[in-house]
């Protein structure tokens, strides 16, 4: 997703938390403990005097939002705003990287077994159109998701990907809400990752009554005839500390404070916040230091310089890399089903030139499908730069065609992608250089490309993915190489049974020493096969203005913004 967080181990009571980067471990109870905790932190006080309510707050993201219903997306623009209006049964702390606390769920409880989650849903909290949030609209929502039809499978990628497919082929055995205030959630089999999953945006709970006045109650298979998917009345109604105010295609999205926010110690501080969708970095540095914007979710890292020598400006760093950036191929077309040419391609590429031209140092060349720092990384000697190593391989692939369809995004940076087409025309000279003949083309990024490269009809393309939680699972099963209903994904269509099932093995690990082994068996696999090309794990920056306060930021993105003020 979206698109730094964390995996976990559940293990015989304890759920071991790996901070991203390595330094710290903690351990959290498998039962939550009652709280106030919300999305959100209390924001410092200025120097001055105290938190100063009011103002809008204009954000620049990186691309459009997809859709208005939480449940229908993957993407981490849609996420950066919706995280702020939906929440979950669980949330992370404001900051960190897997730190899970109470939201939805005051408490929960997990058996020693680790199959049955049993959820102490919070009383007297009502969605954003007064009707009242229990344990039976928290079950409506997850049947919901489990029942989604075929037609609306393509967009619920983390329902799919997370519950290891749909209805009976899932591996949720039953909802059940006994009462008002208990929800219980039984699983075929143990998911180390699944608390920390459920922290994620396509898991928040909506207002049952809304979902069925937007037709969004599996009735409607046609996700273009869905209201409450497509911003109408209705739409995007959580529980969160803002509302959902409207969605102007391609110009903003607008949300509101909600004044009767369940949670009075996380109360928003601004009016409102606009998010304006702003392709072009340049564009959002001129906004800044006009002061159109107030704060830019990334910026270029090569503008870092130009922030940090303006007064006016603040730099806001996110801490270690969690992204993984690729270049993607599928195994359905001719050249990228030739494992001498994937590897041939890896050899060809020059990552760190990459690097040194387009993250301003920022980065690392990635040697492995997720950054290093995650849960159980380890180094797996990828190819490094080496064209005429590349010239041999395409001489020993047999192939004499080397034409290939190569695509990268028009409209839209990303975290891990600062500069799509810059980076595109580099590696197409690299490629070039050993033999390839490329075919260029480009797509928007919403809903064309992103559309167009999951359903398999890329051969190769660029892509990447920030992490939802830094565990082995959420790059190398959630992100790229799961299986859905038994079958590959149609994204990569990498078709490996033995990596499927070691990937699901060690989810079902219950110590940490045979989740270990298991993971990096899983890495080695993967290694010995090189489905798509890992380029660059980067650390990106963000910036504001000076007057921005109380901003709390995430490698992992999950930034929430009620506890931003302007000092103004």
């Amino acid at each position: 997703m979206a698109r730094v967080r964390i995996g976990t181990l559940l293990a015989a009571g304890a759920i071991i938390v790996a901070a991203c980067g390595g330094s710290t471990a903690t351990n959290a109870p498998t039962s939550g403990t009652p709280a106030s905790a919300a999305p959100g932190t209390s924001a410092a006080p200025s120097a001055e005097g105290g938190i100063k309510e009011g103002g809008t707050l204009v954000v620049a993201i990186p691309g459009d939002i997809k859709r208005t219903d939480p449940a229908l997306i993957d993407d981490s623009n849609t996420s950066y705003v919706m995280q702020n209006v939906m929440e979950g049964l669980v949330t992370l702390k404001p900051g960190t990287t897997g730190e899970l606390q109470p939201a939805l769920a005051e408490s929960w409880e997990v058996s020693p077994d680790g199959l049955t989650y049993t959820f102490k849903v919070r009383q007297g909290v009502k969605f954003h159109d007064g009707t009242d949030l229990d344990a039976a609209a928290v079950k409506y929502n997850y049947d919901r998701w489990l029942a989604f039809p075929s037609e609306l499978q393509d967009y619920s990628y983390y329902a799919g990907a997370v519950f290891g497919g749909y209805g009976a082929g899932s591996n949720i055995a039953s909802t059940d809400a006994p009462d008002a205030s208990t929800f219980v959630i039984t699983l075929k089999s143990p998911v180390s990752s699944f608390l920390l999953s459920q922290t994620l945006t396509p898991f928040t709970i909506s207002s049952p009554t809304a979902l069925k006045a937007g037709k969004a109650d599996n009735s409607v298979t046609d996700v273009t005839q869905i209201p409450y998917a497509q911003g109408g009345d209705g739409a995007m109604v959580g529980t969160g500390p803002f509302k959902f105010k409207s969605w102007t295609i391609g110009d903003n999205v607008t949300i509101e404070k909600n004044p009767e926010y369940w949670n009075a110690d996380a109360m928003a501080h601004v009016d409102e916040v606009v998010f304006k969708p702003v392709a072009e970095e340049a564009q959002r540095l001129n906004g800044l230091s006009t002061g159109e914007i107030d704060l830019a979710q990334t910026i270029a890292p090569i503008d870092i310089a130009a922030v940090q020598s303006n007064k006016d400006l603040q730099v806001i760093d996110r801490g270690a890399s969690c992204n993984l950036f690729h270049l993607g191929l599928n195994q359905t077309h001719r050249l990228a089903a030739n494992p001498k040419i994937r590897e041939a391609i890896a050899y060809a590429i020059n990552k760190q030139a990459l690097i040194d031209a387009f993250y301003a140092g920022q980065g690392v060349p990635a040697d492995n499908w997720m950054p290093p720092g995650t849960q159980y990384y380890k180094a797996e000697n990828l190819p490094t730069y080496d064209p005429e190593k590349a010239k041999a391989l395409i001489a020993e692939s047999g192939e004499t065609d080397l034409t290939l369809d190569f695509w990268y995004p028009s409209d839209v940076t990303r975290p891990y992608m600062p500069d799509p087409k810059g980076i595109f025309e580099a590696i197409s000279r690299d490629l070039e250089a050993v033999g390839f003949t490329i075919k260029p083309d480009t797509a928007t990024w919403n809903p064309d490309y992103l559309d167009a490269e999951f359903a398999g009809k890329y051969e190769a393309w660029l892509i990447g993915w920030t992490c939802d939680w830094a565990g082995p699972d959420n790059f190398l099963r959630t992100a790229f190489f799961n299986y859905v209903d038994g079958k590959p994904s149609t994204e990569f269509a990498y078709k490996n049974d033995e990596l499927n099932k070691t990937m699901a093995d060690a989810l079902a690990a219950t110590d940490e020493a045979t989740a270990k082994t298991l993971w990096e068996k899983a890495q080695d696999l993967i290694r010995a096969d090189i489905p798509t090309v890992p380029l660059v794990s980067s650390t990106p920056p963000a910036a504001a203005r000076a007057d921005v306060k109380g901003f709390v930021g995430s490698g992992g993105l999950n930034e929430y913004l009620n506890s931003v003020w302007l000092d103004r």
